[in-house]
């Protein structure tokens, strides 16, 4: 079972990981940058700005 790594979308710092399969939205403040953001872990594929930089 691999990990995905989440990033924050306007400073790039690493927020969490998730694991295949999961479901749902989190709203997260980063800290780093104090931004909140809403990442929606159902569509993550979807969503290249959280993903890390392959």
């Amino acid at each position: 079972m691999s990990s995905t790594a989440i990033y924050c979308k306007y400073c790039h710092q690493r927020l969490f990981d998730i694991i295949p399969g999961a479901r749902g939205s989190i709203e997260i403040k980063c800290s780093r940058c104090r931004r909140i953001m809403r990442v929606t872990l159902l569509n993550t594929e979807k969503n290249k700005d959280y993903l890390a930089k392959e």
